[in-house]
C-alpha cells in the first residue's frame, strides 16, 4: 500500500511540474477594448496604444522575455478571415525571414523565420472577426523557439467571449 501511495504522489508531482501551460492563467481584456478573455502569466506588463487606424494592445511577461502577445484591432477590413490571414501571411513572407509555416489552421498559423543559417525564430498569427472588429493577435518581437510560439498561439485562442 505504501508504495502504491508513493507511487500516486510520483505521478502527481511528475504531472503537475511537466504542465508547460500551469502557469497560464485567465486574463480577461475587456477593460483595454478586447471583449475575449485569453491566457497569460500571472504578472504582465499590458500597455494599450491607439495607432489611429487601429488600436494595439501588448501584454508581455514582467518575469522573462519568454512571453508577448501583441493584438491589434479595429475595423474590420473584410468580413472573411482567410483573406485577413492571407494578408498577414503575405507581409511576413514580404518581410524576408520567412521559411516555412509549422502549423496552419484556418483562423491562424505558426511560421519559422531564418535569421541566418543557425538562428531561427517563430512566430504566430490568430484572427478572430466579432461582428464589425478584427482582432489579430501575434508574437511579440522577441526571439521565440516553437514551443513558446506554440504556447502563445494556444494561449490567444479565446477562453470565452465578455459580453
Amino acid at each position: 500500500m505504501r508504495v502504491f501511495s508513493l507511487l500516486i504522489v510520483v505521478i502527481l508531482f511528475a504531472a503537475c511540474s511537466s504542465n508547460e501551460d500551469g502557469y497560464l492563467k485567465p486574463l480577461n481584456l475587456l477593460e483595454y477594448g478586447v471583449p475575449l478573455t485569453i491566457l497569460a502569466p500571472d504578472s504582465v506588463d499590458i500597455k494599450k496604444a491607439d495607432l489611429v487606424v487601429q488600436k494595439e494592445v501588448t501584454i508581455k511577461s514582467q518575469k522573462s522575455d519568454e512571453f508577448e502577445i501583441r493584438i491589434y484591432y479595429g475595423d474590420a477590413t473584410t468580413s472573411s478571415v482567410g483573406d485577413i490571414k492571407a494578408q498577414q501571411m503575405q507581409f511576413i513572407k514580404d518581410a524576408g525571414l520567412y521559411s516555412k509555416t509549422i502549423l496552419d489552421e484556418p483562423e491562424g498559423f505558426i511560421y519559422e523565420s531564418s535569421i541566418d543559417s543557425s538562428l531561427y525564430s517563430y512566430g504566430f498569427r490568430r484572427i478572430l472577426l466579432m461582428g464589425d472588429q478584427e482582432y489579430i493577435f501575434h508574437s511579440g518581437s522577441g526571439i521565440y523557439t516553437q514551443e513558446q510560439a506554440e504556447e502563445m498561439y494556444h494561449a490567444t485562442k479565446p477562453q470565452e467571449m465578455v459580453k
